[in-house]
């Protein structure tokens, strides 16, 4: 018995202070979650080739630049679509560019913590 309070007064001086220093580090390194946000506005630019889009959301945020990752999306009637890049952003076959102004609503997630990693488009719905 005696030996044994040796043994567990090591173990919590190695144990405490590994949680409180792994309990610091947890609330102080910068936080690399993902948040989904649903926006709707007007796409001003858009490269099929590069599957980047310039996106204007509705009320006072600034235009933001979106990778268009998603692997479906909805046109304009309402007919949902797997694969290929979104009809409404496409460009002309000898032009991906396409810089008219083309209402749709995304599915965005961003990557807080990161000032880095790109802003990801991963569902588009086309009104028109």
């Amino acid at each position: 018995m005696i030996r044994q309070r040796p043994q567990l007064a090591v173990l919590a001086v190695l144990v405490v202070p590994g949680l409180v220093i792994g309990f610091a580090l947890g609330r102080l390194l910068p936080d690399h979650t993902v948040t989904p946000k649903r926006l709707t506005g007007t796409v001003t630019w858009s490269n099929e080739e590069t599957s980047q889009i310039a996106f204007d959301a509705d009320g006072d945020e600034p235009v933001m630049f979106y990778s268009v990752v998603g692997e479906s999306w909805t046109d304009a009637i309402g007919t949902p679509h797997v694969g290929g890049y979104p009809s409404c952003l496409s460009g002309r076959r000898e032009d991906p560019v396409r810089s008219d102004r083309r209402r749709v609503e995304l599915g965005v997630i961003y990557q807080e913590g990161s000032e880095h990693a790109p802003d990801i488009a991963v569902a588009v719905h086309c009104f028109g």
